[in-house]
């Protein structure tokens, strides 16, 4: 089975990982993946795109009309048995051309995309929003079937963009143990030499894309709370840039112990060398470095929201509303009393990694859902009602 991947970019954010995680374990089931991306990226993925031997077709089009007619002779000559859509420009030209071609195509429910978090916080203003809203439930009628990345989503999402719900399937996100590797005292300990921070030195990470979604700002206004407490702690702020940088780089400015470390290959390091993650998204679908956290045996304090509490499940990592940086510092500063409760949240974290995140896991659920549409595909796609 060849199904190939149509995503906005390969820029390396939880989307793009989470595609690369699955793709080893997709092949051993006799699952061919290749990948087509639409607009310019920075080719921070091309590397690991060659090591997987996976192909990859970039069409640098900004234009929806262009991209469509790019992507239909790509999808005629590679004859793939499915295509898979992922983020909103993609969905929109890869539905178009799936029926351009006869071909069937799933997309993934990635976010909880469309609600007022995301109206009040878009880069392109709330009317933009609407307008993307409308040509997804314009276009989502052409999709054979929707992946959602969690129960919520699926939850929130069916009845927002009005798909029946025998045409969603939840498989969670995985990634791989051994890309991840294990927490140790010597990887901390080396990663913190390399970066100049001492080894008793408190440490929070930040590790998001600096979108107003994932609420770097309102980490940064909690540091700032938080260091007048515990005055030696570091704050490492991982990401690419993003519609809040400006706002983020003005917060940071003023406030010691900051820094802005752009985007990193490294977040595995970054993670051992950190106590501590601060994940206050406004909205999510899952959340990716959570559960790379989890893995590693990171503490955790994240924002109370129902994918996020989904994706922590019983490890015990405190939750605080969003936009509320006062309850974040209070709660980072918890966390990073090193204590026996911190311990046992992190087993349970890792154990809970093991049982629901693993790309082994991702992989044969993703394998099941690409089988079940393919054994349906004499169906014609259905027109969604309210």
């Amino acid at each position: 089975m060849h199904v190939m991947h149509i995503i906005d970019s390969m820029h390396g954010g939880g989307a793009e990982t989470s595609i690369l995680e699955i793709v080893p374990g997709l092949a051993s089931r006799g699952v061919k993946t290749s990948i087509v991306t639409l607009v310019p990226d920075d080719g921070g993925l091309d590397g690991r795109l060659v090591s997987l031997g996976i192909t990859c077709i970039k069409l640098n089009s900004r234009r929806p009309l262009g991209a469509v007619l790019k992507l239909r002779g790509i999808v005629r000559a590679e004859n793939p048995r499915l295509l898979h859509t992922t983020l909103l420009f993609s969905n929109l030209a890869g539905r178009v051309a799936a029926r351009a071609t006869h071909k069937p195509v799933v997309t993934t429910l990635a976010n909880l995309d469309y609600g007022p978090e995301h109206r009040a916080n878009s880069r392109y203003g709330a009317w933009a929003v609407r307008s993307a809203y409308c040509a997804e439930l314009i276009t989502a009628p052409l999709t054979r079937r929707f992946h959602a990345i969690s129960d919520d989503v699926a939850k929130v999402m069916g009845p927002r963009l009005r798909i029946p719900t025998d045409q969603i399937q939840v498989v969670y996100r995985g990634r791989d143990p051994g890309r991840l590797g294990v927490y140790s005292t010597e990887r901390r300990l080396r990663v913190r030499k390399a970066l100049s921070i001492d080894a008793a030195a408190p440490v929070v990470l930040s590790v998001a894309r600096q979108d107003q979604q994932k609420g770097v700002d309102t980490t940064i206004e909690a540091f700032r709370g938080l260091i007048t407490a515990v005055p030696d702690a570091v704050l490492l702020v991982v990401g690419r840039p993003g519609n809040a940088t400006t706002v983020i780089r003005a917060a940071a400015a003023d406030v010691p112990g900051i820094r802005l470390l752009g985007h990193r290959n490294d977040v595995p390091d970054l993670m051992c060398a950190a106590d501590v993650l601060s994940f206050p998204s406004r909205w999510e679908g899952l959340g990716g470095t959570l559960i790379e956290a989890m893995a590693l045996r990171l503490g955790v304090v994240a924002s109370d929201i129902a994918p996020v509490a989904e994706a922590m499940g019983d490890a015990g990592w405190p939750l605080v509303p969003a936009d509320n940086p006062r309850a974040l510092a209070g709660q980072l500063a918890s966390v990073l009393r090193d204590n026996a409760v911190n311990d046992a949240r992190k087993d349970k974290g890792v154990q809970r990694f093991r049982m629901l995140f693993t790309a082994e896991a991702a992989s044969a659920g993703m394998a099941d859902f690409y089988h079940q549409t393919l054994d349906d595909s004499d169906r014609s796609p259905r027109v969604h009602s309210g």
